[in-house]
């Protein structure tokens, strides 16, 4: 490993980016992706990058996401890289500590000149990664029946032979527009559904039994989050003729052991950027001890985002399930270069030190909002 010295900067900058078409979801419609581009720099100029985005169901502002990551990252300049690994327990912001995380393990995997995912199976412990590539899954964001079939036919030109669909507003209208895209697809593609918890359990039980005619293969929280979501999903599971997944009451290695001691789930749904990156190694582990599918996804991340969680999706046993890795591009752009892209849908990582991407300093001046800001030893 290539000495690192301490720390010597964590600096930050926010920016804002467009999605290319509004995509309707659980939180509302969803126009455009804000977040902050974390750097970490050592003395001896080695540099890692991270991301840091409010989830849009947290209703969290970037300048909230700032504040964490200016105290964090003081609590770290001067500190030796290889002692800062991993962030002390304690208090968390969703969304906010996975940046310095991020950068700071892409900084040590630099240094030791294996691609993240590789460092990161050291580090929990896991099998180092197979070469092969990582299915993803096409999500379809069109509202009606005939627009669907066609972004399910353009899916499949692509190579994606999974697809997923969001539901919840009507189920007569929903099962049009799945009948619209089983059509399109034809009996062999995966077709998965997400409600992002638009139903009740009774609503749920109902609404399922109608649309696991279209051969479902999954649906992602058809429930609310909260206190109590472990049983409510052990309910509807115990009934539902489609299997079950957890996506939003998934946040931390304790709601995965709560979904997994109430027999809840058949798959759960990790998004690093939402569980902060040591919880999604953590939660892989465990899922892949009980033998439970992971499906690693994205926030609508930036290239540095999609890289992390294509990283973690590279540690998930064979055959892996298709991911939520080829949403990046629905944004307007991006601001880094090297994050892997679909090809006939799936995902290869590329063979180089960390994550593998490097800023474009251009882009992130086009869709920056402000000025970088730092903390220094």
């Amino acid at each position: 490993m290539t000495p690192a010295g301490p720390i010597a900067n964590v600096r930050w900058r926010p920016w804002r980016i467009p999605l290319r078409d509004p995509l309707a979801t659980g939180a509302g419609e969803l126009t455009a992706r804000e977040g902050l581009v974390v750097r970490i720099e050592t003395a001896a100029g080695a540099i890692g990058l991270g991301e840091s985005a409010p989830l849009p169901a947290e209703r969290l502002s970037v300048g909230a996401l700032a504040a964490r990551v200016a105290e964090v990252g003081q609590a770290l300049v001067g500190r030796s890289s290889t002692d800062a690994w991993p962030l002390s327990p304690g208090r968390r912001l969703p969304g906010a500590d996975v940046g310095i995380e991020t950068a700071l393990a892409d900084l040590l995997a630099g240094l030791c000149g294996v691609p993240l995912a590789n460092w990161l199976a050291d580090q929990a412990g896991l099998a180092p990664p197979l070469p092969a590539p990582i299915p993803a899954n096409a999500l379809l964001g069109a509202d009606s029946p005939d627009a669907l079939a066609r972004e399910a036919r353009a899916a499949l030109d692509c190579g994606f032979s999974t697809v997923k669909v969001k539901v919840g507003r009507d189920v007569a209208a929903d099962g049009e527009r799945l009948r619209a895209v089983r059509a399109a697809l034809g009996p062999d593609p995966e077709l998965r559904i997400d409600a992002n918890g638009a139903w009740s359990e009774q609503e749920a039980v109902e609404a399922l039994a109608v649309h696991a005619v279209h051969d479902v293969a999954l649906c992602e929280q058809p429930v609310p989050p909260g206190p109590d979501a472990s049983a409510s999903l052990a309910r509807v599971r115990a009934v539902s003729p489609v299997p079950i997944a957890a996506d939003e009451s998934c946040a931390s290695l304790s709601d995965l052991r709560a979904l997994f001691d109430a027999d809840a789930v058949d798959a759960v749904v990790i998004k690093p950027l939402r569980t902060g990156l040591a919880e999604a190694l953590a939660m892989i582990g465990d899922a892949t001890a009980r033998n439970v599918s992971c499906i690693l996804t994205t926030t609508f991340d930036t290239g540095i985002g999609t890289a992390l969680a294509t990283h973690l999706a590279a540690l998930l046993p064979h055959p892996r399930p298709a991911c939520g890795l080829a949403t990046l591009p629905m944004l307007a752009g991006d601001v880094v270069r090297g994050c892997p892209a679909p090809d006939r849908g799936a995902l290869a990582l590329p063979d180089v030190p960390g994550l593998g991407v490097q800023l474009k300093d251009d882009a992130l001046d086009r869709f920056a909002t402000g000025p970088w800001e730092g903390v220094s030893a």
